[in-house]
């Protein structure tokens, strides 16, 4: 099996408050009480900027899932320009207090209303949605059924899928346990797999024991459990490539807003970003697989998650003015042309190229021709032919 090197921090971060707390990366804790329960949202960022709001996977909460990334170094220039509200589904948050045994847990709809009771109370009008797994679900449920409240959806993992029977045998035997409200090691070795897949666990030994000990420490097995029963008893969401026939519908059967769907190459939810992302309207949606990445993206990728990210919202006409990060493309064809000037004299012109590795300049890729000529391509100045190939989302899928 193929090894790869990603940006995971050893050390453990899920169970860790954000280093180098800042105004901007500070932690503000509001309860809010919904028509489905109590939630807490906490808030990162300055108060009255463009708003973007989280929902988590099920086994984390906001302080585990997106604390740290948005405190990461390159989320800061985006989390500055923000207001950034990350929702805890019901029960989900650190050491929060057990649930009473008698009390029905939100299916994924009520928790999509939920999230409406959010927006209201804290006088949300239109927001960028950006969920992770479970959380992907529960947003994209809000977003068709509250169209005009959401302005950009990022979605990781995203299961738009009601459960398999496939699924639901594989699920036998890790949840046959549950009702003991306690964690057995199959439920455990469930939600292993369903965050970070099987070659993730392999590469990253570290990450799945800090999973365990998050699981295990921080968050309450009773709660996580009843959430993740909702989960499993989800229906499919509603949802169809928009056409003429279902264009006009109400409520609507497609998403209203531009899209991005991100997974990685071996997540063990793969299959069901693609089927969601056929789902979407391909004017408005993109897909963006890492091709070193499980399923653990937020925690892997933090780098690539924030450059996709970046672009996205630029997509959109936000922070348009932020430089180019070292992910990105144009940086590199920049640092390739400068590679080729060293090693071919400062007056030589680079040629134009759509595309190569990063190694181009030594693969013979700048191609002179045999007599040690520039060709035709040469005698076009760099500068104006280079064509820069970040594109708007809405054209094209991305593989990074």
């Amino acid at each position: 099996m193929s090894t790869y090197t990603t940006s995971v921090d050893t050390q453990d971060r899920l169970l860790e408050r954000p280093t180098h707390e800042t105004s901007i990366t500070a932690v503000k804790s509001i309860p809010i009480s919904t028509r489905y329960g109590y939630v807490l949202v906490t808030q990162q960022g300055t108060s009255g900027r463009p708003v973007m709001v989280t929902y988590h996977d099920v086994g984390y909460n906001s302080a585990t899932q997106f604390h740290h990334f948005f405190s990461f170094s390159e989320m800061i220039p985006i989390t500055e320009h923000f207001t950034v509200y990350h929702i805890n589904a019901p029960g989900q948050e650190d050491r929060a207090t057990p649930l009473p045994s008698t009390s029905v847990y939100p299916t994924m709809e009520e928790l999509a209303e939920t999230v409406n009771d959010v927006f209201n109370h804290l006088d949300i009008k239109s927001a960028i949605a950006f969920g992770v797994g479970v959380g992907a679900n529960i947003l994209t449920r809000f977003a068709l059924k509250y169209s005009s409240k959401v302005y950009g959806l990022i979605l990781i993992n995203c299961i738009s899928r009601g459960l398999s029977w496939f699924e639901g045998f594989s699920l036998k035997w890790p949840t046959q346990d549950m009702p003991q409200q306690t964690w057995t090691d199959p439920l455990l070795t469930y939600l292993t797999w369903h965050h970070l897949g099987y070659e993730t666990q392999i590469t990253h030994p570290d990450l799945v024991q800090a999973l365990r000990r998050h699981l295990e420490e921080n968050v309450n097995a009773k709660n996580v459990i009843k959430l993740l029963n909702s989960f499993l008893k989800r229906t499919p969401i509603l949802m169809e490539r928009p056409n003429e026939s279902n264009k006009n519908s109400n409520p609507p059967k497609s998403l209203k807003c531009t899209v991005v769907n991100i997974t990685g190459f071996s997540a063990p939810h793969k299959d069901d970003v693609i089927d969601t992302n056929d789902k979407c309207d391909p004017a408005m949606s993109s897909y963006v697989e890492f091709a070193d990445c499980g399923g653990a993206i937020l925690e892997e990728q933090p780098a690539k998650t924030a450059e996709a990210i970046r672009l996205f919202l630029q997509g959109l006409g936000y922070i348009s003015h932020l430089s180019i990060p070292k992910y990105s493309i144009a940086n590199r064809l920049t640092e390739q042309a400068a590679e080729y000037k060293r090693r071919n004299g400062p007056a030589s012109r680079a040629p134009r190229r759509t595309s190569a590795p990063f190694d181009a300049a030594d693969s013979g890729l700048y191609g002179n021709d045999s007599h040690g000529e520039d060709t035709d391509d040469d005698q076009n100045d760099y500068g104006n032919e280079l064509q820069l190939r970040v594109d708007s989302f809405e054209d094209r899928n991305v593989k990074i």
